[in-house]
């Protein structure tokens, strides 16, 4: 039987798992990201997590690739990481780096993105040929599934959701404009609300948790929070009329709970007499974009990306 490993990248944390071709964890690992995020020390640390993971496979088991996601502007075609404003890196060939720190084949991927691609091949998005992905984590992105197609857009950025303005002259945004979808309805915006109205740094699983127990301020905030995405979600429903609105990242962690407050919401914007497609949680949830990596060399491997 084949076996891969797949790497998140993310701005706090790097994420590693080693799966069967049936898509089953087999083991999963995950260290910070060093304060420093140096290049040489954070590639070195991926290098790491790889061997400790490769030291649960059976010297009969083949291992027959890598996959990657990572934050930010990244050239999938030359495995180039452009820039990423969480690691504050540019034009980092990682895939080069880390083929010949391990000898392994290497497949890069934007990290909302490979959330989707594990959707769309491995999970609730299986049995569906248009959808949109959407990952509310620190921050708020998309990714368009046309005809089973991955839809990137003449720039690379099609379905970038976090930065569609859904309260002019609201919270400035990192991205440098004012009442973006991210930062208002995002993990980040939800705790940097919480901290205005508390004085006291408190984080997204925590604002979830007092929410669903009714504690004032955190259910205000919350609410807060689905409102916009409802409307961002439904702006999205009919400009693409999908099939499906998928949903992943760590906010989707929260299940029903925060399902349901969006959805009481996003219906609230229909058209007409017609319908918004579902919402739906995602199988992967908050591991979504290590599943899409390690999923890569199976679906490079048969042709199907």
């Amino acid at each position: 039987m084949a076996y891969s490993i797949g790497i998140d990248l993310g701005g706090t944390k790097i994420a590693g798992v080693l799966v069967n071709e049936q898509m089953d964890i087999l083991a999963y690992e995950k260290m910070p990201v060093a304060s420093e995020r140096r290049v040489e020390k954070v590639l070195n640390d991926i290098v790491s997590l790889t061997q400790l993971l490769q030291e649960k496979l059976k010297k009969s088991h083949e291992l027959i690739g890598m996959g990657i996601a990572c934050p930010g502007l990244v050239d999938i075609d030359h495995g180039m990481m452009v820039y990423s404003e969480n690691l504050n890196w540019r034009n980092v060939p990682v895939v080069q780096i880390l083929s010949e720190k391990l000898n392994l084949p290497f497949y890069l991927e934007h990290d909302v993105r490979s959330g989707a691609i594990a959707e769309v091949f491995f999970g609730e998005g299986k049995k569906f040929r248009n959808l949109v992905y959407v990952s509310v984590g620190t921050g708020i992105s998309g990714t368009l599934i046309w005809e089973r197609q991955f839809i990137r857009g003449a720039r690379g950025i099609s379905a970038e959701l976090g930065h569609i303005v859904v309260e002019p002259g609201g919270p400035l945004c990192r991205c440098g404009n004012a009442g973006c979808l991210e930062a208002l309805s995002s993990g980040s915006a939800m705790e940097r609300e919480a901290y205005h109205l508390t004085k006291e740094p408190v984080s997204g699983a925590v604002i979830m948790q007092k929410a669903q127990e009714n504690i004032i301020p955190f259910t205000n905030i919350v609410h807060q929070a689905a409102y916009y995405l409802g409307i961002g979600l439904s702006n999205i429903a009919q400009i693409f009329d999908p099939e499906v609105i998928i949903l992943g990242g760590g906010v989707s962690e929260s299940g029903d709970f925060w399902l349901k407050l969006i959805e009481s919401y996003y219906f609230k914007h229909q058209f007409w007499s017609f319908s918004l497609p579902d919402l739906k949680l995602g199988t992967f949830k908050g591991k979504a974009s290590v599943m899409g990596a390690a999923g890569l060399p199976f679906l490079k491997k048969e042709g199907l990306l």
